[in-house]
């Protein structure tokens, strides 16, 4: 006797280009959730431009700055704890106490390191702070987002995406407007500011939902080790995000803090280019990496291995023109090159709520945060050794050839990269009752 269609149905593969999900933009709780990002990510936008050019303007130093710069990509060692944390106990545990510790050391930082003949080791102590502070909240509210939109998960996910990259824009455009008027200590200050939105947009009663102890996640014991080892499980049950980290690895070095700051380094050293130049070079990096991620988030299907293929040849190819001596070509190629690095960046975020079920998101999340993470980390301490002992021409020469090096798995892989996509929640899975 033949089966039952419905099982029939069941076995045959969903790709992940067949699914689709309704836009969340209807949704007021969405609107109201992405205004309170948007305002806050400006203000990081802001805080990410104006710091480093300020340590540049203090200490002349390009190793201090790059010192600086490991802090955003070090707090990744710490998203494998984070995400068995917001698993175990829910996104909320970290939201708050990550926006209170952020903006406190903020406050401490901008009242200690901005004075005329402040030492440089509050920024610093209060930097890092305000990284790990960012790490837990930022790791509370994107992966709470499958548990408050579960209707459309990833497309939630994408524009949000997209909206980061905007302000982006905006950050680097503040900082060449109103450098004039305020100063790196005004800008700084329109962060701590900017850390009151996302508060107003929980208490409007837009936050990820309580959750009771036993209610999903890790919950029945062996502690976050036993998490730990869970979020290595799943990964192995999903050869496409294997195949695609190892291909990523490259990118990440090559397309991280370390670089940027190695551009803007070479913007003002080598050519002399005036901080407002810099910052208006800085729009154009931002704006080609909101086309970068539209071109991503913006599609209805994932063809995943097509745009890591163009992402990394694009970036590969930009890199190589980057160690140009003419500063045309030079910062053509390098708002080129961000412009992919946005696409694959983007890319990477999407594959893991695609291929991921919600209530394992945190412990998936913090282990490819954490295998993704330690080159970006080694980026900014690798930089300036190369850049010192090579050039600067010669490293981005050497970055390019290193990221057109992730082609060879990419093409010893192509036909392992699974299409079909795991069981997605409901909405009673995904939002516990």
């Amino acid at each position: 006797m033949s089966p039952p269609a419905e099982d029939d149905a069941a076995r045959t593969p969903v790709t992940a280009a067949e699914r689709s999900e309704p836009s969340p933009w209807p949704d007021r709780r969405f609107q109201v959730f992405a205004a309170g990002n948007v305002v806050n990510n400006i203000g990081e936008a802001v805080y990410t431009v104006a710091l480093p050019l300020f340590v540049y303007e203090r200490t002349g130093s390009l190793t201090v700055m790059a010192l600086l710069a490991v802090l955003t990509p070090a707090t990744l060692l710490l998203a494998p704890v984070f995400g068995v944390v917001v698993d175990r106990y829910g996104a909320r545990v970290l939201v708050v106490p990550g926006l209170l510790v952020q903006a406190a050391a903020a406050v401490a930082l901008n009242l200690t390191g901005l004075a005329a003949r402040a030492p440089v080791w509050p920024l610093f102590v209060f930097g890092a702070l305000v990284q790990i502070g960012g790490a837990a909240y930022r790791m509370g509210w994107m992966t709470g987002v499958a548990h408050m939109f579960p209707d459309n998960p990833v497309r939630s996910r994408a524009s949000l995406g997209s909206l980061y990259q905007v302000t982006n824009v905006v950050g680097p455009l503040l900082v060449s407007a109103a450098l004039l008027w305020t100063g790196y200590p005004g800008l700084l200050w329109f962060n701590v500011v900017t850390f009151l939105a996302p508060i107003a947009v929980w208490l409007a009663g837009v936050h990820p939902p309580r959750r009771r102890p036993a209610d999903g996640g890790d919950r029945d014991g062996g502690g976050p080790v036993a998490g730990l080892a869970d979020g290595l499980r799943l990964m192995r049950a999903t050869p496409v995000l294997l195949h695609a980290m190892l291909v990523f690895v490259p990118m990440l070095l090559v397309g991280t803090a370390g670089t940027l700051t190695l551009s803007l380094f070479r913007l003002q050293h080598d050519w002399e280019l005036a901080p407002r130049t810099v910052g208006l070079v800085l729009v154009a990096v931002r704006i080609a990496g909101v086309l970068g991620t539209v071109l991503v988030t913006e599609r209805r299907t994932f063809p995943f291995r097509r745009i890591v293929l163009a992402g990394t040849v694009g970036m590969g190819g930009a890199l190589l023109l980057m160690a140009s001596g003419s500063v045309h070509v030079f910062v053509a190629a390098m708002v080129v090159m961000f412009g992919f690095q946005a696409a694959l960046a983007v890319a990477a975020d999407l594959m893991v709520f695609r291929f991921v079920p919600a209530d394992a998101l945190g412990r998936v999340g913090g282990t490819v945060d954490l295998a993704l993470g330690l080159p970006i980390l080694a980026g900014p301490l690798v930089v300036p050794a190369l850049a010192g002992t090579l050039g600067a021409s010669a490293t981005f020469l050497a970055f390019g050839c290193l990221e057109l090096a992730g082609l060879l798995w990419l093409a010893r892989t192509w036909r392992q990269w699974a299409p079909t996509a795991p069981h997605t929640p409901s909405r009673e899975e995904a939002v516990p009752v």
